[in-house]
Parts: structure tokens; C-alpha cells; sequence
């Protein structure tokens, strides 16, 4: 059975990569590999990778993470022992290599604003050690649930769940963190081989339609940063108006925000766009990074690294 994609999502798709389109669409006729990162509030990886590979699992580092592997045989991973005790957290290589790039240290301040289901909380809550705080937020009561549970799971102790409006958050709580995640609401198009019904439903509407929340969200993020603080805001789509035009919106309200490089080693990835559909963007979004599933051989995802000046 092949991919079918709605008529608005093929046009788009044209426009954007016109080259490498054959490629984008074998990606998502593939299923997502299965990939962990060992969760070191509970367990060295050393061991943990041991105790896996007694449950019959290869596993084999992930090249472009520090903290991620991947696991075969398929499907096996999530119904581990280990898994059910929080020694691992399934979650995807690039999702990963998202929170990498947020450079949490012991003794940090961090907010993530749309935290559900927890996959980036518990990452962050691993790379403090212990220390410091780890604010999870999510607006959705259903979805704190699986948050709140997976906290639990993988051992989180300094770890604070609020339920509110992340567009309202930076508002009333200014520049009180160190690191802020913004793993925004999306169109999902990055992880279509999941869900094909994605593929088939997209239109240029729901795109625009999230932007305007996503644009909020990033301007809340921002204003809960503390000055030299540093903020990732990722999507795992592909439109320009759900990514780079909403960097630019942030930059145009926030003159003095910086957007930092970002290197990957050992992964393709492609820069942000300087323009689409006749707007001009500022030369800074070049430094954010699209990566496609064909790149990553798993998600496809959108970050911009953005530093609070002083």
C-alpha cells in the first residue's frame, strides 16, 4: 500500500523539495526504529545496556546523540522488564538529540512548556542530576496524566507538574529560567510514518492555524527566560509558516534575542529558509535546522536554539 498524501500536502512538498521528494515518501512508507536512552536517575548505562542485551535485544549506539541507541529485535524494547521500570524511556533518536542541544547543567532552572507525554521532562530531569528544577507544563488534563506517570516511573524527585496555559506561563512567571523547551503543538508531518492519516488530512489551514499558537507559546518561553538563558523551540513538521516565521515573529518582537548555531555531527541536516510565500525572513533564522526523515532515518524535525542576551 503506498503513501497517499492529500493534494494541498503534494503541492507543498513539490515547492519545498522538489529533488528529494521520492525520498521523503520511501521514509514514510518505513516504520520508525526503535530507539531508547537509558535513564541514569535509576541506572549507569553500562549495566543497563547489559541487562538488555540478556533480554535478547541488540542494541547499537545512536551516531548523532550522546544519550541515544537504537534496539532490535522491533518491538521488543517497550514490553522489557527495564522499560516498565524506568531503567529506559522510548523515545525517538532526534527527539533526543533536541534536548541535548537545550546544554542543561546540574543546578538549572528549567521549564518545559508542553511537556506531555514527558519523553524531553525525564531527558532534562537526567541531565540535572538531581539538582536544581525541572518545571513539566501542559494544558491538557488528559495528557498530565501520562506525564505525571512518567515522572513517576523514571524516578524525577525534583520535579514540579503545573496545568496551565503555556501562552499565559511567561507572563506571570518572567525571566525565572535558566533553560526553556518549547516542543510545540504541530502538524506532525516529521513523524508521518506513524500515522498516515496525517499525510492524507493536511492542509495549508492547519498549519496557519497552529502557527498563531506557536507563536504565542515561543513569546511565553521567551519572557520566562532569565537573561543568558537559552531556549529551544522545536516542531517535528516541515512548513516554514509553523517554523521559520515563527523564529522571525519572536525576533521582530524581541530585537535583542540571538539565534545560536547549531552543529549536528554525524547527521544531514538542512538550513532554515530565509523565505517563503513572499515574506523575507531574518538572515539569523539561517541558523535554525530542518532535518527530514531521509536525513535522520527516523523523525523529521525543525529547532532553533534562541539565547536571551546579559
Amino acid at each position: 500500500m503506498s503513501v497517499q498524501l492529500s493534494q494541498d500536502l503534494r503541492s507543498f512538498l513539490e515547492a519545498i523539495i522538489p529533488d528529494t521528494m521520492d525520498m521523503l515518501l520511501e521514509a514514510y512508507s518505513k516504520p520508525l526504529p526503535d530507539s531508547f536512552r537509558v535513564n541514569t536517575l535509576k541506572i549507569d548505562p553500562e549495566n543497563c545496556l547489559k541487562l538488555l542485551q540478556e533480554e535478547g535485544l541488540t542494541v547499537r549506539k545512536i551516531p548523532f546523540t550522546v544519550d541515544g541507541f537504537y534496539a532490535e529485535p522491533e518491538g521488543l524494547l517497550t514490553v522489557s522488564l527495564w522499560h516498565m521500570l524506568g531503567y529506559v524511556y522510548a523515545q525517538g533518536p532526534v527527539s533526543i538529540l533536541v534536548t541535548e542541544l537545550l546544554d542543561v547543567e546540574p543546578g538549572h532552572w528549567v521549564l518545559d512548556l508542553c511537556a506531555a507525554p514527558g519523553s524531553k521532562t525525564t531527558h532534562i530531569a537526567a541531565k540535572l542530576c538531581g539538582e536544581g528544577v525541572i518545571v513539566a507544563n501542559d494544558v491538557s488534563r488528559t495528557r498530565i496524566k501520562a506525564l505525571s506517570s512518567n515522572m513517576q516511573r523514571c524516578g524525577v524527585v525534583n520535579g514540579v507538574l503545573t496545568l496551565a496555559d503555556g501562552r499565559r506561563f511567561g507572563y506571570r512567571h518572567r525571566e525565572m529560567f535558566d533553560r526553556v523547551m518549547i516542543d510545540a503543538p504541530c502538524t506532525s508531518l516529521g513523524i508521518g510514518s506513524k500515522d498516515w492519516s496525517v499525510l492524507r488530512n493536511w492542509t495549508t489551514h492547519s498549519s496557519i492555524r497552529l502557527s498563531r499558537l506557536q507563536t504565542s507559546l515561543l513569546f511565553s518561553g521567551y519572557m520566562a527566560l532569565k537573561p543568558g538563558g537559552v531556549l529551544i523551540y522545536s516542531t517535528c513538521t516541515f512548513h516554514p509558516i509553523e517554523n521559520e516565521a515563527v523564529v522571525n515573529n519572536l525576533l521582530e518582537k524581541f530585537e535583542e534575542a540571538e539565534v545560536l548555531p547549531i552543529t549536528l555531527n554525524g547527521l544531514e541536516y538542512d538550513s532554515g529558509f530565509d523565505e517563503w510565500g513572499g515574506r523575507i525572513f531574518s538572515p539569523e533564522v539561517r541558523k535554525t535546522v530542518r532535518i527530514w526523515p531521509f536525513q535522520s532515518g527516523a523523525e523529521g524535525f525543525y529547532i532553533a536554539k534562541i539565547r536571551k542576551p546579559g
